[in-house]
């Protein structure tokens, strides 16, 4: 598009205010700004006149809308709500917003331009099409704006790279990043998330891009201090969020787009995988070893091999006969069966094949324009592709979940979903991408082209295989996987980073890469612990076994040439790493379902970069290999082979070694700490209340102990809540939750620690309650609700005071002498 630096002033003719709205007309265009939140604008500019018309399927939520004062002064229209205001002048068109203390932000260095693009600029690889479809398509709409020198940006979604995306170009448009795996130079990956904040000390503000066309940032590359926003479709919509704060932007980000889901306490455990573990006899095996070697293990995932020519919706009758039999087989050893399902489904008519015969007869798969439909290939060979746009198409495909639902299946792995399509069978030479038409026409109406809509496919998918499990189990909460997303799949579907490589380089590559999707709203994250593709070995699968017990969503998964990876596939010393990093993952659990609790209320993110918790500390904001879990915790990964130490930058405050229980120091100040394989260094922050549960095989398991890991700070007092369900339900919504408050006292104040009384209808199962507190000193005594305890004990390794007692859900002082 033209450079909207040189482009001509966009004066305004008129404007005209609403309750919660001001338009505003020019020669070329109207302008609209709304209070979608007091917190939240929207800013869309049509230059056609005409606004387009809202999406059913669209990712934003409807938000009652906030009032919107405006007035003319000086040439400039001001338009205010309670948190933020926009500012328009009158005879340019430039917008620019501002804090309610009047700190500028977001400012347009000049109106938006727009202009016809081709095919050929957008960059985009692999089309069928040798131009965009005519109309709006065509159309790119675009503005630049100020960026603050101070400023770091951050989020854009799923990407490889640095952290700060800062002197980078982004575009929107997810593909298959095929073998070998992607790598640093990719810009486009399976998920798009045109959404980020922009970070300084003191004032923290977010924008979405609300655009499922093509679109793109250039944040500062092609001109130093420059944000250019861009999109096809012909118009430019945005929401600007108020911040001031990271964790406000995510907030107001899911408050937008729909907070994340809650997923079942299962899913938050251990998940192994392989392409493929290919029959009963292979998957039953794999349990009993997890058993017997004593390992702990929530799911097992099914890969294409075990349907029948891999339709999905089958089974493989020789490789698995019964596979009921075999669900019930894992589920009684405590085990989830995971079933990956592709949206291809084979061109297979006449034959009995009653997913693609109900297909065509519903009239659910995606037509050619000119009538036909539209068929590819992938893994069945010849297929049909589901119009996911559609809501009677999502219904038929979220009710075919049915089958796997009678058989026992727990969850399902959405796969392919870009989609992923090539224009001949795999196994003849010269296979290259296929992708779907851009005038294909989707919605229930046809009212949307493919070029609107590609972006949306996995989304789509996702919510539909979601509300499907939701509608055919509906006492039991669903659980989704996706490769492909957008904004608000975090409503139905935790993802993973697709197809990654037994590389150090991916290793390090997912610290940033799951921090940035923390950030633009999706909590529930992880990527192929040891990686898919090539040969995983000893040091780098212990690594990264010891980092991913941190992930969000913990899963070992494999290419099918590459060498086994279960934990005991690289001998007796790395299986006894992945034991412990295992064991430690489900001891935390009560803290990491606690954090998906607070992910679930507001956005809040548990896997995110220090900037996260320390926004107004500007020399944290490139730090990407600290990684804060929750408020509480940060983890300081090895990310090279060879080290058994590290510098570590100790934020503000003070900290504890999780491991040790000793005292580190107080931030902000450099620390160098021991890190042998095996034992990543885990650091806790003062004011914290670390709880962990007793080792379990899998959480069908009853949590026996409960223990508190209190650390004092120096100064400031500390506080959590506990928060605690059934774990697989949705009752926790009509009050079936229990939440207990901790409080600890700083050591300036002799580091009393109260429990309140548990508060809310859920009571788990009877257990013992042990409360650790550490001390700089072994105290002379300790006193339990005013009674003096006689069989404490000190631990001096750990350099705690630790007292036993049942867990009765009241009310508990501890007061050390």
């Amino acid at each position: 598009m033209d450079d909207p630096l040189l482009a001509p002033p966009m004066p305004a003719l008129d404007w005209v205010s609403e309750a919660t709205a001001c338009v505003t007309r020019h020669e070329h265009g109207l302008l609209r700004l709304e209070a979608v939140a007091p917190d939240i604008l929207r800013l869309r500019f049509a230059p056609s006149g005409r606004f387009a018309a809202p999406r059913p399927w669209s990712p934003v939520l409807e938000l009652p809308p906030a009032g919107l004062s405006v007035h003319e002064e000086d040439g400039r229209l001001w338009m205010e709500t309670e948190r933020l205001s926009a500012r328009l002048d009158l005879s340019s068109g430039a917008v620019s917003f501002a804090t309610p203390d009047g700190r500028p932000f977001a400012e347009d260095l000049c109106a938006p331009g727009w202009r016809e693009v081709a095919l050929e600029e957008t960059g985009l690889q692999h089309l069928p099409d040798t131009e965009l479809p005519p109309g709006e398509a065509r159309i790119g709409v675009g503005v630049r704006k100020r960026m603050a020198q101070d400023e770091g940006y951050f989020g854009f979604g799923q990407r490889d790279g640095r952290l700060d995306r800062r002197h980078r170009r982004l575009t929107h448009w997810t593909v298959d990043r095929a073998a070998p795996g992607h790598g640093l130079g990719e810009d486009n990956l399976y998920q798009a998330q045109p959404t980020f904040m922009a970070v300084r000390p003191g004032l923290t503000w977010g924008l979405l891009l609300n655009s499922t066309w093509f679109s793109g940032f250039d944040v500062g590359r092609e001109y130093e201090d420059v944000l250019t926003l861009f999109t096809l479709g012909g118009e430019l919509d945005y929401y600007i969020l108020a911040g001031p704060t990271p964790a406000a932007v995510v907030e107001q980000l899911t408050r937008l787009t729909g907070r994340p889901l809650l997923p079942p306490l299962w899913a938050l455990g251990f998940h192994q995988s392989r392409w493929s573990y290919g029959t009963d006899r292979d998957v039953r095996a794999l349990a009993e070893d997890f058993r017997q070697r004593a390992i702990p293990l929530d799911a097992i995932h099914l890969d294409i091999d075990y349907m029948d020519g891999y339709r999905v919706f089958t089974w493989d009758r020789e490789r698995f006969p019964e596979p009921a039999a075999t669900v019930a087989a894992l589920q009684a050893l405590g085990i989830r069966t995971v079933t990956i399902v592709d949206p291809g489904v084979k061109h297979d008519l006449g034959t009995g094949y009653g997913v693609a015969e109900s297909g065509v007869a519903g009239d659910y798969f995606l037509r050619r324009p000119d009538g036909e439909l539209f068929s590819g290939w992938v893994w069945p060979d010849e297929s049909l592709f589901p119009d996911f746009c559609s809501e009677r198409t999502r219904h038929w495909w979220g009710d075919l979940h049915g089958s796997l639902i009678e058989i026992g299946v727990d969850g399902v792995w959405c796969d392919m979903n870009e989609p992923s399509i090539v224009d001949r069978p795999y196994r003849e030479p010269g296979v290259t991408e296929f992708p779907i038409p851009l005038a294909v026409r989707q919605g229930d109406e046809g009212e949307a082209l493919h070029a609107e809509t590609h972006n949306l496919y996995g989304h789509l998918m996702a919510r539909a295989t979601w509300e499907g499990l939701e509608r055919l189990r509906p006492a039991r909460r669903p659980w989704v996987l996706t490769r492909s997303a957008f904004v608000g799949t975090q409503r139905w579907a935790a993802s993973w980073m697709g197809d990654n490589s037994a590389r150090w380089e991916d290793l390090e590559t997912s610290l940033p890469q799951l921090a940035s999707l923390g950030l633009c709203g999706a909590p529930h994250v992880g990527v192929d612990i040891g990686g898919f593709y090539g040969h995983s070995f000893g040091e780098l699968y212990g690594r990264w076994i010891e980092l991913g017990a941190f992930y969000p969503f913990m899963r070992a998964h494999a290419h099918c040439d590459s060498r086994p990876q279960e934990p005991w596939s690289f001998g007796p010393e790395i299986e006894s790493i992945a034991r412990q990093a295992i064991e430690l993952r489900y001891r935390l659990l009560p803290y990491f379902y606690t954090l998906a609790h607070r992910a679930h209320r507001s956005g809040e993110p548990w896997w995110r970069p220090l900037l996260f918790d320390f926004p107004d500390q500007a020399d944290l904001y490139a730090i990407e290999d600290q990684i804060m879990i929750g408020p509480q915790m940060m983890i300081a990964p090895i990310r090279a082979p060879g080290l058994r130490r590290r510098l570590i930058e100790l934020p503000p405050g003070c900290w504890y070694d999780f491991r040790s229980g000793a005292r580190l120091g107080v931030g902000p100040a450099p620390l160098v700490m021991d890190a042998p394989l095996g034992a990543m260094p885990i650091l806790v922050r003062g004011g914290s209340v670390i709880t962990l549960g007793n080792v379990r095989q899998s959480t069908a398991e009853p949590l026996g102990e409960l223990m508190l890991e209190i650390y004092p700070d120096d100064e400031a007092e500390g506080f959590w809540t506990l928060i605690e369900d059934d774990g697989e339900s949705f009752d926790y919504q009509d009050g079936a939750l229990a939440e207990t408050d901790c409080r600890i006292a700083p050591l300036s104040q002799g580091a009393v620690f109260t429990l309140a009384a548990r508060r809310g209808e859920y009571r788990p199962a009877p257990r013992t309650l042990i409360l650790r507190l550490h001390l700089p000193e072994a105290p002379a005594g300790l006193t339990l609700d005013e009674t003096a305890v006689e069989d404490w004990r000190w631990d001096a390794e750990l350099r705690a005071a630790e007292v036993r007692i049942d867990d009765d859900g009241q009310g508990h002082r501890l007061v050390p002498a």
